[in-house]
């Protein structure tokens, strides 16, 4: 199924939106990765006996199996298995949402033949990215508690606000890292290389594209607890109004995120494209 965008004039930000609604083939990497997890988890709690003693209310049953030798590894097989698949339709929307920025139009195999291609890169940013974020917040844990280890408190209070800023930090400096990965071809450590040249002669850009990014993630945090609040009064009255809330959570959700990933890529590519143009002027 082949679908051609046209792209009337309107900012970066509503462009975005725009494109999501023209393709809404976009979705289905989304929603195959929710069909695929949930399948996972009914798996996993009959597996574990979990279901049965739910159904039978028996929770000593429930506790005896939860924390069993058979279901910590069920569990530990689980969660490798959701990562590997979802990595999976994850690189294949990178690989749509390529397309219609590049070519206007959307092919579900071209996504599935770049998730086949960039599958082991996109696995390998995301191990990369979690090490450039884990092993300092852990070094500087293990600093602090070692300096102070009858004050827990003071060494918490240090942590907390030192952790939050650099999750920041990199939160920034990693942003654009997937569409590197996605346009320049790049390998898991070259795209994070050049990810970081990037932004750091693109700063302003970079931050914001973060702004609104993150501006537009509070605003949809704060709408989806009002709503999740509304749901569990709601679900007490009428269940089929509970579970339409739920539904429509699941659907915001995963339109803000195809969303943030087509504006980040979109970004990218207009900064990059500014860049060429102001070298061609030099010239």
């Amino acid at each position: 199924m082949v679908r051609r965008t046209k792209k009337p004039k309107m900012n970066l930000f509503q462009l975005s939106w725009f494109i999501l609604k023209q393709n809404p083939l976009l979705f289905l990497p989304n929603v195959l990765m929710l069909i695929s997890n949930l399948i996972l988890f009914i798996c996993l709690i009959k597996v574990t006996g979990v279901s049965s003693a739910v159904l039978n209310n028996n929770y000593g049953v429930l506790k005896e199996s939860l924390f069993s030798g058979y279901s910590i590894t069920a569990i530990v097989i689980y969660f490798i298995l959701t990562l590997l698949i979802d990595n999976y339709f994850v690189t294949a929307k990178y690989g749509l949402i390529k397309q219609v920025l590049l070519k206007g139009k959307v092919n579900f195999l071209d996504g599935l033949n770049f998730a086949k291609k960039y599958y082991l890169t996109t696995l390998g940013i995301h191990i990369i990215s979690s090490l450039i974020i884990l092993i300092p917040l852990l070094s500087l844990a293990g600093l602090l508690f070692l300096l102070l280890p009858f004050s827990s408190l003071v060494a918490a209070s240090i942590f907390i606000p030192l952790a939050i800023i650099y999750f920041l930090y990199i939160g920034v400096r990693l942003i654009f890292i997937y569409p590197v990965m996605t346009f320049e071809k790049k390998g898991a450590y070259n795209s994070i290389k050049e990810d970081f040249h990037f932004v750091k002669t693109h700063l302003h850009h970079t931050f914001i594209t973060w702004l609104i990014v993150m501006g537009v993630s509070i605003f949809v945090s704060i709408f989806r607890e009002n709503l999740i609040e509304a749901q569990s009064m709601l679900h007490q009255q009428v269940a089929l109004v509970g579970f339409l809330l739920v539904a429509i959570i699941m659907t915001i959700e995963i339109s803000v995120s195809i969303w943030e990933h087509i504006f980040i890529f979109k970004s990218y590519l207009v900064a990059k494209k500014g860049t060429k143009s102001k070298t061609k002027k030099k010239r």
